[in-house]
C-alpha cells in the first residue's frame, strides 16, 4: 500500500512540474475547474461515445419515479435482469448479461467509484446495497470497457452516483406518505465557496409491510436511516495545478422484519400476502460505516484521483433455518406433494398432512432460528491517472488504475431452538454453540487503457491484472492464490452523424472463494452494436456472446442448497447470448406538450453446456438446460406525458418471461411469465416546489415472482401508493 501511494505522489509531482513549465512557456489562459461527481462513464452523452455499452440514469430520471428499489431503477437498463425477493429491494438480486444473480455477487458494485459490497473478494454477497432513495445517479458499464472495473469482469460493472456537493448554497428536502403506513423523509443541504464546500444528508424510511403474519400481530416491513456529510477543501479555481481533499462519511442502519420462509403452492393460492406464524422471530439488523478520502489533482490534460476507504458492514439476520432437524425445502416439498420421506423422526412429520399443520402452528414442532451474524471489513487505497494527448491526427484518452485491497468476513453463527405448540405460540428452549469462521483476503489490481481516435473510428485496447489470495482460518483452513491477466479490445466506427457501430471483446474473470476446491469463472466475452440519434430520437441494440469455460456458483443461505455457506461449485462449460434493445423517443406535439416513450429489451439465452450432478449449489443438470432465475426476455414499455404548464406524467410496463429456481425445472420450482404497470404524476407548482404521485403494481396482481429463497412461492408487492412533496432552495 506505500508502494502505491509513493508512485501515485511521484507521478504527481513530476507531471506537475512538467505541466507547469509547459503551461507557463505557451502562456496559456488559467480556467476554472468545475466540480464533477467519482464516475466510471460520465454523463449519458458520454456513454454514447464509449466504443462498448453502457449506461447512465441521471437525477431528472430518478424523479419521475422516486423509486427506492435500485431493481425498478435499473429495469429499463437493456442486459440487465434481476430476482425479486421482498419486494422492496434491500437485498437486491442483479444479473448483468446473465451472471449469477444471487445477492448481486457477480458483478463489479461500487459507490463513487469504490467497491461497495461487504467483502468484495472474500464474501462478495451484498447483503448490504446502498440506500437507492438517496442516489443521484447510476452507471452501468458492460462489454469491453467495463475490465477497467474489477474484479468481478464477465458481465459488467454497476456504480451508484452519491449526491454531489452543490457550486452555490442549496438543498432539498422530500416528504413522502403512502401505503402500508409508509413513511420517507429525505432532506440535504450544501454550500460551495471559492477553497471550500460541504453537503450533509439524510433519509428516514419505513413501512409497516404488505404481508400479515399467522398467529401473530408483528408487522412485515423495515425502518431504514441513513446519513452522510461530505466536506471538500480545494486551491483556486483558477490555479495551473489544481488540487481538491475530499472527505465523505457515511452512517444506516436498518432493521426489517424479512424472512426467507414463502408459501407452500395451496397457501399461495388462498392468500399470496401471508406468513406462517414460525417466522414471526425473523428479524434483519444491521449498521454499515464508510469512510473515504480521496485526492484530485489537475494539470492541463492530466488528471490524477487517489482516494482511501475504510468499511465496515455488521448483520444479524435472525431467521427460520430449520424445522427440528430438516431444511425448509425438505418440509415445502412434503407439504406440496406428499413426498416425506427424506425428513427425520425428530420433526414429528410423518405425513403431507403433518407438515402443513406445522407451518400452519396447528401442530408442535422445533423450530431451528439461526442468527446469521457476521461482520466484515473492506479497506484499501485506489489510484486513477487520466491523460488526454494528440500525436499528429491522433487522439489518446490514457486512463491507468491501480488498487490495493484488504477485506474480510468474521462470522459467529448460534442457533436458536424455539417451542411452537398446537396453536401457534412460540416460547424460547436453548441456544446452541456458535458456527464460527473468519476468513480474510487481499489483494492488488491494475489496468492500463486507451481511447485512440482517428478520424471516425475509435479503438480502445485495455488490460486489467488481478492478484489475490484468500485465506479461510479456523479448524478447516484454506487458501486460494490467483493471478490472472485479462485482455480488452473494442472499437467503434462513426458512419455518419446519425449512426454509430461498435464491437468489442474482453476476457472475463470473477475470483474463486476460499473453499479449497473451486477455480475461478473464467468467460470470453464478446459483442457488436449500433447507435442511432435523430431529432429526438435515439436507438441502441447490441448482440452479445459470452463462452463461459468455468461457470461458478457460491453458496449462500439464500440460495437453498445442501451445502456450507460460503462454499463455491463450479458447473463447468456455458453459453449466454442475447440480444439488447433501447429506443428513446421524445414526440412534441406541439409547442407546450411533449410525449416521451420507449422500450427496453433484452433476450437472453443461457444454457449449460455439460451434465452433472451437485448437491451443492447447482443441482442435477443436463447439458441445454437453461441458468435458473433468469428469464429468457425482459420488456419495458415507457410511455408519457409532458405539459408546459408543468404537469407531467409517467407508465412503466415491465414484462418478464417464464423461468425457473433451478436448472432441472421441477415440480413447483416454475416461474410464470408476469407483468407488472407503475405510474406517477407531478406538478411543477413554482420553481421551488413540486408534488407528486405514484402507484406501483397498479392492477395488483399477485404472481409467483421467485421461489428463492428456500422453495416457498413468493409474490411481488402488491398495489401501493404513495403522494409525496418536493421543495427545492
Amino acid at each position: 500500500m506505500k508502494n502505491l501511494i509513493a508512485i501515485s505522489l511521484a507521478l504527481t509531482a513530476v507531471a506537475a512540474q512538467a505541466e507547469v513549465q509547459n503551461t507557463n512557456d505557451a502562456s496559456v489562459e488559467k480556467a476554472e475547474h468545475q466540480l464533477s461527481a467519482v464516475t466510471i462513464i460520465g454523463s449519458e452523452e458520454q456513454a454514447k461515445q464509449i466504443a462498448g455499452s453502457a449506461h447512465v440514469i441521471d437525477a431528472e430520471e430518478l424523479a419521475k419515479f422516486e423509486y427506492t428499489d435500485i431493481q425498478k431503477i435499473l429495469a429499463g437498463v437493456p442486459g440487465v435482469s434481476f430476482r425479486n425477493e421482498e419486494g422492496y429491494g434491500l437485498r437486491p438480486n442483479i444479473s448483468i448479461r446473465g451472471t449469477r444473480d444471487d445477492r448481486s455477487g457477480k458483478i463489479t458494485l461500487m459507490e463513487d467509484g469504490v467497491l461497495i459490497a461487504p467483502a468484495p473478494y472474500s464474501a462478495s454477497s451484498a447483503y448490504y446495497f446502498p440506500t437507492a432513495g438517496r442516489i443521484s445517479g447510476a452507471e452501468v458499464m458492460k462489454g469491453s470497457s467495463a475490465i477497467k472495473n474489477g474484479p468481478y469482469t464477465v458481465g459488467g460493472a454497476l456504480n451508484l452516483l452519491s449526491t454531489q456537493i452543490p457550486e452555490t448554497f442549496g438543498g432539498k428536502v422530500n416528504l413522502e406518505y403512502g401505503s402500508n403506513n409508509m413513511i420517507r423523509n429525505y432532506a440535504n443541504v450544501g454550500d460551495s465557496k471559492q477553497n471550500y464546500g460541504w453537503l450533509i444528508e439524510g433519509q428516514k424510511h419505513q413501512v409497516d409491510g404488505f404481508d400479515k403474519i399467522q398467529n401473530a400481530d408483528n408487522d412485515t416491513g423495515f425502518k431504514k436511516d441513513d446519513v452522510m456529510a461530505k466536506f471538500r477543501v480545494n486551491s483556486d479555481r483558477s490555479a495551473d495545478v489544481y488540487h481538491q481533499l475530499d472527505l465523505k462519511v457515511q452512517h444506516s442502519t436498518e432493521m426489517s422484519n424479512q424472512t426467507y420462509v414463502g408459501l407452500t403452492e395451496a397457501d399461495f393460492k388462498k392468500d399470496a400476502r401471508s406468513r406462517y406464524g414460525l417466522t414471526q422471530q425473523d428479524e434483519m439488523n444491521n449498521e454499515h460505516n464508510e469512510i473515504t478520502l480521496s485526492h484530485l489533482v489537475e494539470f492541463g490534460n492530466t488528471s490524477i484521483t487517489t482516494t482511501g476507504y475504510f468499511i465496515e458492514f455488521e448483520r444479524d439476520w435472525f431467521k427460520v433455518d430449520k424445522i427440528g432437524g430438516d431444511g425448509i425445502n425438505e418440509v415445502f416439498n412434503c407439504a406440496n406433494t406428499g413426498s416425506c420421506g427424506t425428513l427425520s423422526d425428530p420433526n414429528n412429520i410423518a405425513t403431507q398432512a403433518d407438515a402443513i399443520a406445522v407451518l400452519h402452528g396447528n401442530q408442535a414442532a422445533a423450530i431451528k432460528i439461526k442468527h446469521n451474524n457476521r461482520a466484515y471489513e473492506s479497506k484499501g487505497i485506489q489510484t486513477r491517472i487520466a491523460h488526454q494527448l494528440s500525436t499528429g491526427d491522433i487522439d489518446h484518452n490514457i486512463e491507468f488504475g491501480a488498487r490495493y485491497h484488504e477485506d474480510q468476513e468474521d462470522r459467529s453463527q448460534p442457533t436458536e431452538t424455539w417451542n411452537q405448540d398446537a396453536n401457534g405460540n412460540l416460547s424460547y428452549g436453548a441456544t446452541g454453540a456458535p458456527d464460527t469462521r473468519f476468513t480474510k483476503a487481499r489483494a492488488w489490481s491494475a489496468y492500463i487503457a486507451d481511447d485512440i481516435q482517428l478520424g471516425n473510428w475509435v479503438v480502445s485496447p485495455g488490460v486489467r491484472h488481478e492478484s489475490y489470495e484468500i485465506k479461510r482460518e479456523g479448524s478447516a483452513s484454506k487458501e486460494t492464490k490467483q493471478n490472472v491477466t485479462l485482455l480488452g479490445l473494442g472499437a467503434s466506427y462513426q458512419v455518419n452523424k446519425e449512426l454509430v457501430v461498435f464491437a468489442g471483446m474482453h476476457e472475463g474473470h470473477s475470483p474463486s472463494p476460499n473453499d479449497g476446491k473451486s477455480d475461478p469463472e473464467e468467460a470470453l466475452n464478446s459483442e457488436l452494436g449500433l447507435r442511432f440519434t435523430n431529432n429526438g430520437l435515439y436507438a441502441e441494440t447490441t448482440a452479445f456472446y459470452s463462452d463461459y469455460s468455468n461457470l461458478l456458483g457460491a453458496c449462500t443461505a439464500s440460495t437453498g442448497g445442501d451445502c456450507d455457506i460460503g462454499d463455491a461449485s463450479n458447473a463447468g462449460e456455458a453459453t449466454v447470448q442475447g440480444l439488447e434493445v433501447l429506443v428513446n423517443y421524445d414526440h412534441k406535439v406541439n409547442q407546450a406538450l411533449t410525449v416521451p416513450m420507449g422500450i427496453t429489451y433484452t433476450y437472453t439465452d443461457a444454457k449449460f453446456d455439460t451434465t452433472f450432478d451437485d448437491d451443492d449449489v447447482w443441482g442435477d443438470v443436463n447439458k441445454g438446460d437453461k441458468l435458473p432465475s433468469l428469464a429468457d426476455q425482459q420488456v419495458q414499455l415507457r410511455f408519457g406525458l409532458a405539459h408546459a404548464s408543468g404537469f407531467s406524467a409517467d407508465m412503466n410496463v415491465n414484462y418478464y418471461s417464464d423461468t425457473c429456481s433451478t436448472a432441472a425445472c421441477g415440480v413447483n420450482e416454475d416461474i410464470d411469465a408476469y407483468t407488472v404497470v407503475d405510474v406517477a404524476g407531478r406538478y411543477q407548482v413554482n420553481q421551488q416546489t413540486r408534488v407528486y404521485a405514484g402507484v406501483e403494481n397498479l392492477f395488483d396482481s399477485e404472481d409467483v415472482v421467485a421461489r428463492a429463497p428456500k422453495n416457498g412461492a413468493r409474490a411481488q408487492k402488491p398495489l401501493t401508493a404513495m403522494v409525496g412533496v418536493a421543495y427545492n432552495f
